[in-house]
């Protein structure tokens, strides 16, 4: 038994009243503030905010020497194994940020998989991760027009495939693999500019989420504009990603389905800041759109996630690149949208530990929420996150422990190392 006493609780929703002990039994949450007595170490935390470890539910872990500019398929700009280190790279990153899990939005070289299996053989240290594969896409597609003449030998990032018969084994090869979330590229827009918006027909998505469903896997779509996005939410699909035209009618029905929402707007901002935007088809009134769109969503219930295209692409134009595999920068997500009115710092940190947990594990388990029973991801953070968000960005100062599994994976505690001098 491991008991964290004295602690204020955020408890992925709200912040507790007063400080709790909170009891963890191996690697589960056993009880807030447990009556009678309970034998175990005793920790301090001091009034310290315990939290929920915090959830990132759009990242490509290989994403880091990538550049956008190259002509490089995605995937190919290095061998294999020097992208799985880089993957190995993130996932400390990652935990030295305070993240205690991510849901991958697709990578090369089944690393989301691989990497899955070297943290649950204790291989490496990571975070716990909802595994994704490749970008699926169609012959021919946004992804499929550039340097056709150098086709290469096995994939990259994209696999390619036409119809739903082909589709649905393309689907099956993935989970095999150790897929648990397919990502297909339905349609344009969000930076990446096409001809047409649809990318894929709707029986082509239809096949890709009956499949996954059937398989147990969950189904992301790359999708921007407004018909897009209500066919791929009519049709099943689980996780919106971008959902730049999302309106009042897509906000209905995303609440009726459930449907998770990760309006990467970092990425945005970025290419405005560059003065790339309007190459990559992005306008302001887009982006002022979306902004306007989360206090919306969030008041209807949708459920919005914390998340975004981490890769460093911008690192050599941007100063202080936002979104480059760095400690501190996923956390800087929560005072970006802290910055729109409408929206409280208990709602924004939920998108990135309850609404998160909701997507990272599969029912029965729970996770990103500190209550009985669920899953001992935890972190321990000087200060209060709700009077500022900016502190999970800044993990160097406020960050004072991480807990995996029930188990310290950092520990900057002064209590536990005044125990261990003692």
């Amino acid at each position: 038994m491991l008991i964290l006493t004295n602690a204020r609780v955020f408890d992925g929703r709200q912040m507790l009243p007063d400080k709790h002990d909170v009891l963890l039994d191996g690697d589960r949450i056993k009880a807030i503030d447990a009556p009678g007595t309970v034998s175990g170490e005793v920790v301090d935390v001091g009034g310290m905010t315990l939290m929920p470890g915090l959830i990132t539910c759009h990242l490509h872990p290989d994403f880091y020497k990538f550049d956008v500019f190259s002509g490089e398929k995605p995937g190919k700009e290095l061998p294999p194994g020097v992208m799985m280190a880089i993957g190995v790279r993130t996932c400390r990153v990652l935990l030295e940020s305070g993240f205690t899990g991510y849901a991958g939005a697709a990578c090369a070289h089944d690393i989301d998989a691989q990497l899955k299996i070297a943290i649950e053989q204790d291989i490496i240290p990571g975070p716990r991760i909802r595994a994704c594969g490749h970008h699926l896409g169609t012959t021919g597609d946004m992804n499929n027009k550039s340097r056709w003449w150098k086709r290469y030998e096995t994939p990259g990032l994209d696999l390619l495939a036409d119809g739903p018969d082909a589709l649905r084994k393309l689907v099956r090869e993935e989970i095999s693999r150790g897929v648990e979330t397919i990502k297909i590229f339905a349609g344009s827009g969000h930076g990446i500019p096409n001809r047409t918006t649809r990318n894929m027909s709707r029986d082509e998505i239809a096949s890709v989420v009956n499949t996954a469903h059937e398989r147990g896997a969950k189904v992301r779509a790359h999708v921007a504009d407004k018909q897009m996005i209500l066919e791929c939410v009519e049709l099943g699909v689980d996780i919106v990603d971008h959902g730049d035209e999302v309106d009042e009618e897509c906000v209905r029905a995303m609440v009726e389905a459930g449907t998770f929402w990760v309006p990467s707007l970092v990425y945005l901002w970025s290419l405005f800041e560059v003065g790339y935007a309007a190459q990559f088809g992005v306008t302001r009134a887009q982006y002022d759109h979306v902004r306007a769109m989360l206090p919306v969503a969030q008041k209807a219930g949708v459920r919005i996630l914390i998340g975004d295209d981490y890769s460093g692409v911008f690192r050599t134009m941007l100063e202080n690149d936002p979104l480059d595999h760095q400690v501190g920068n996923y956390g800087r997500e929560f005072a970006f949208y802290g910055q729109i009115d409408g929206l409280s710092p208990a709602e924004i940190l939920s998108w990135g530990t309850s609404n998160a947990g909701q997507l990272l594990v599969d029912p029965p388990a729970r996770v990103g929420v500190i209550e009985p029973d669920a899953m001992a991801d935890l972190i321990i953070v000087d200060g209060d996150p709700l009077a500022d968000l900016s502190l999970l960005a800044r993990p160097d100062e406020a960050l004072k422990a991480v807990i995996r599994d029930g188990a310290f994976v950092i520990d900057r505690l002064a209590s536990r190392k005044d125990h261990a001098a003692a």
